[in-house]
């Protein structure tokens, strides 16, 4: 495991000159584009799943209501009710 750790860490500190003719800051120029692409498509993925997430936690909270409204309604229905003075 270390041994992998240790190569990842030793290609992180490789660096390359670009290969094709060009300016060199048009490589950096399309990795940044395609971090940015990256980014913008997990955050709407993100995005998709929060929301899915949060209607699924108010139908659960809705559901709960209604059981708890139908538990009283039958309690209520079996219970006497107090007598006052």
């Amino acid at each position: 495991m270390a041994a992998g750790w240790g190569a990842s860490a030793g290609k992180l500190n490789v660096t390359a000159a670009p290969a094709g003719l060009g300016l060199s800051c048009q490589a950096s120029a399309a990795a940044v584009n395609a971090a940015h692409a990256d980014v913008t498509a997990f955050t709407a993925a993100l995005a998709t799943r929060v929301g899915t997430r949060a209607t699924r936690v108010v139908e659960a909270s809705n559901r709960y209501i209604a059981n708890e409204a139908d538990s009283a309604n039958e309690m209520a229905a079996v219970a006497h009710p107090v007598i006052g003075v």
